[in-house]
């Protein structure tokens, strides 16, 4: 019944013109923090997952069931039955169960969240999801080289925002084992992976520098989908871009806000837009060695 009611009313809101489906939206969203703290949304493409109207990410898939809607047509356009997806920095499993249910049961999603309480959020949204067989979870940090690496929490209000970057000024929460991806792939994954996502909150040009260190034990068709934030490291991030560009990928930009208003208005994805050089702020792409 509240599936039901609470799609009727969303529905509802995003038809009213922005400045009253604003005010209507943020009452409804008090009501239901009042109401409970913690729902079973469903998703666009059918998954169930557990969201708490108190932390960003959970907050949109709760109310628009979606989250970052043109990541979301990236991940699905490049994802066919029987591919292999890597998601890094799997959060509570949002990308990961849209590509389980792209690749299917002949296809294969690793799924690797370092923060460990994440890490069973993550896992309990795989257990009440059956598409999610094809699914391997893995409890670890992404890097360069196998070691350990601290964690810190930015913002309580949003768990993906946790971070290795110390310098980004949060609380010291976990240290975890760190391993590069090719050590965490098996050899089957690592010869069929399709499409790598990597969104670790500034700790992805060292997972980068060790792909294209790699690049040529993945396979000539495989994408890449990244949230780049320069503002960390500019430097780091413009000698990844070059690189990826020098080894023959092409990058497209992925349009991307995190604002309720853009929710409310959004409607279809945009058409990528292709980048001949490194942004000066946050941005998702897509590198490809293909014609996205």
């Amino acid at each position: 019944m509240f599936r039901l009611l609470h799609a009727s009313i969303v529905g509802t809101i995003r038809r009213l013109p922005l400045s009253p489906a604003q005010f209507v939206f943020r009452a409804y969203h008090k009501a239901l923090r009042t109401l409970g703290s913690e729902y079973l949304a469903t998703t666009y493409f059918g998954a169930r997952i557990y969201c708490k109207p108190t932390d960003l990410i959970q907050r949109m898939i709760l109310y628009f069931g979606v989250w970052e809607p043109d990541v979301s047509r990236t991940i699905q356009k490049n994802l066919a039955p029987g591919d292999v997806f890597v998601d890094v920095g799997a959060n509570i499993g949002y990308n990961t169960l849209l590509a389980s249910t792209c690749v299917g049961p002949t296809g294969r999603v690793v799924s690797i969240e370092a923060v460990p309480r994440t890490f069973s959020l993550l896992q309990r949204n795989l257990s009440i999801n059956t598409s999610s067989a094809n699914v391997r979870a893995v409890n670890a940090a992404v890097s360069d080289q196998p070691g350990t690496l601290d964690l810190y929490e930015v913002n309580a209000a949003n768990i993906g925002v946790a971070t290795t970057l110390a310098s980004r000024g949060g609380t010291l929460m976990a240290s975890v084992s760190a391993l590069p991806l090719d050590h965490i792939l098996t050899p089957d994954e690592l010869s069929r992976v399709r499409l790598i996502k990597i969104d670790v909150e500034g700790g992805e040009p060292p997972i980068l520098r060790r792909l294209l260190d790699q690049l040529s034990t993945y396979p000539a068709t495989m994408d890449i989908v990244v949230e780049a934030t320069p503002e960390d490291d500019p430097d780091a991030w413009r000698d990844v871009f070059d690189r990826l560009r020098g080894a023959g990928f092409t990058a497209w930009a992925i349009e991307n806000e995190y604002e309720f208003d853009w929710y409310l208005r959004w409607r279809s994805p945009s058409t990528l837009v292709r980048v001949e050089d490194m942004s000066t702020r946050q941005q998702d792409f897509l590198f490809t060695r293909r014609q996205p």
